[in-house]
């Protein structure tokens, strides 16, 4: 099958302030190309609501640096490679989670896929991508409530759409307690991650998880520097042996004294519409002994998914071990994601 793209206009801007103006001049219409390794896609497929008439080409506008400082933490140009975050020594060195976060995507999309772009993509629900009618192709019903829901789908709950957040890098940056900067025609301001991915909601009329607003730029990410005594770890879980989106994911970081954990994040990654703190998780850690026993591992990880509320209906065509089960499934390989993530930390 061809799916050929149809006819857009191609805009070059020549600074970060021209391309705000842009988006703003041409509305709803216009969209940011970065990588172009998911919009490109969104476009071949004619999804009808996601098929811009203009695209805003950012990538050569000097926004690709990731740089170190032991005072100010990491910053990453949202234009950075995939690839190149994941090659970075000082990311290997003070984020691993961050690093391991970055190893799962082929090396072809990686050098291609940017960090703003991942942080920032469309879900990969099968509805959507397959144009669909539903609530973020403009329609107002979602099919995973009543169809198909075993993969791409919550795991605690939604509001419109039941789609999980893409992004592997988001996991990690939410545990590191990233932040986000964003230029408008406003100027430039900072959101934490939290308010950059606050689950689904309505932005300029249309329904998306993420909360940038149509003539807003992700320009770059800025990552504390971790302090004395931090461990993190990152860990994912396919249906397949190929790349593939996870099931579930999770980040860890912790701080320790000595062996003993003395603050703990988990974030939990593709079981929700948004990188999901797993708060009861992280109180239970608390104060707890590196290695963690096995009892402590598996305690964890239960109060990780223990307000998981997942689908239970699915569509009557699906066949195989998993048909009938809805996505309950998956909360079982999320607490062994969690237990293998927190295991590492141990490695």
């Amino acid at each position: 099958m061809r799916n050929e793209l149809n006819a857009f206009g191609y805009l070059t801007p020549t600074s970060v302030s021209d391309a705000v103006s842009l988006l703003t001049k041409y509305g709803g219409s216009a969209r940011i190309l970065a990588g172009g390794t998911d919009i490109l896609y969104q476009m071949k497929q004619h999804i009808e609501n996601l098929t811009p008439q203009y695209l805003v080409d950012i990538s050569e506008l000097g926004l690709d640096n990731v740089s170190y400082d032991s005072g100010s933490g990491l910053t990453i140009g949202a234009t950075a490679s995939v690839l190149k975050l994941k090659d970075d020594p000082n990311v290997n060195q003070y984020y691993p989670a961050l690093a391991q976060a970055a190893t799962g995507h082929p090396v072809q999309i990686a050098s291609q896929a940017t960090v703003g772009g991942n942080i920032s993509q469309e879900v990969w629900c099968w509805y959507l991508r397959n144009n669909y009618d539903c609530w973020r192709n403009g329609g107002n019903v979602c099919y995973a409530t009543v169809g198909d829901n075993r993969y791409y789908h919550s795991l605690f709950g939604g509001n419109l759409c039941y789609a999980v957040h893409a992004s592997d890098l988001s996991t990690a940056l939410f545990a590191y307690d990233a932040t986000v900067t964003v230029q408008g025609p406003g100027g430039s301001y900072t959101k934490t991650m939290d308010q950059f991915l606050p689950g689904v909601s309505i932005v300029d009329g249309k329904v998306k998880e993420n909360s940038l607003r149509y003539n807003e730029i992700v320009t770059q990410i800025n990552v504390p520097a971790p302090t004395s005594g931090t461990l993190s770890s990152f860990f994912r879980m396919t249906d397949r042996g190929a790349v593939d989106f996870p099931l579930a994911s999770a980040a860890v970081v912790v701080t320790t004294n000595g062996s003993t954990i003395s603050g703990a994040r988990v974030v939990l990654g593709h079981v929700a519409t948004k990188p999901l703190r797993a708060h009861s998780a992280e109180s239970y850690l608390n104060g707890q002994t590196l290695p963690l026993s096995d009892s402590a591992l598996t305690q964890a990880a239960e109060n990780a998914l223990s307000a998981a509320t997942p689908l239970t209906h699915v569509s009557t065509s699906a066949a195989g071990p998993s048909a009938g089960q809805g996505n309950g499934f998956r909360v079982y390989i999320a607490q062994g994601v969690v237990k293998n993530a927190l295991r590492a930390l141990s490695a």
